[in-house]
């Protein structure tokens, strides 16, 4: 493969992330029950319009050429965005909260958590997707710079 090949596979796969990530953010703002709201999910939609910068940083990277800059916003928000995920939405704290918050409610809030949760897990797999094919932008590009005897070395 080449880097230009690999780049554009990761534009792809950012893009899937971006899709994910957009019907999470639906879930937490649009399909939550309607009346009184919950500080869990309250939160857990802040968490995800905050994680909204992150996805849109990787996308405008990985829409044009690639470049150091390029590979470098986009590896980092997807890092940003990994830790977002699995620190804030999939932790055992994360869960656990949700979960005392909806027990005792209404089954529509029960429904809301498993959606949101199914989600999130759709978000996880995607995002592990991009990682992988941003290692493999990584490989590529070190490849490249030994090839042009640049200094770096194996």
């Amino acid at each position: 493969m080449t880097l230009d090949t690999e780049f554009s596979r990761l534009g792809k796969e950012v893009n899937q992330v971006a899709a994910c990530w957009r019907a999470l953010e639906i879930s937490v703002a649009e399909d939550r029950p309607a009346g009184v709201g919950l500080a869990a999910a309250d939160h857990l939609a802040e968490v995800v319009l905050d994680g909204t910068g992150e996805v849109e940083a990787a996308t405008r990277a990985t829409q044009g050429p690639v470049s150091a800059e390029s590979l470098h916003t986009t590896a980092s928000s997807l890092l940003n965005l990994r830790r977002r995920v699995d620190g804030q939405c999939r932790s055992h704290h994360a869960v656990s909260g949700l979960l005392r918050a909806v027990h005792g409610r209404e089954q529509e809030w029960r429904g809301w958590a498993k959606s949101f949760h199914a989600g999130v897990d759709q978000c996880a797999a995607a995002l592990s997707s991009a990682e992988d094919v941003m290692v493999r932008c990584w490989r590529e590009a070190v490849e490249l710079a030994e090839f042009k005897g640049c200094g770096a070395t194996r």
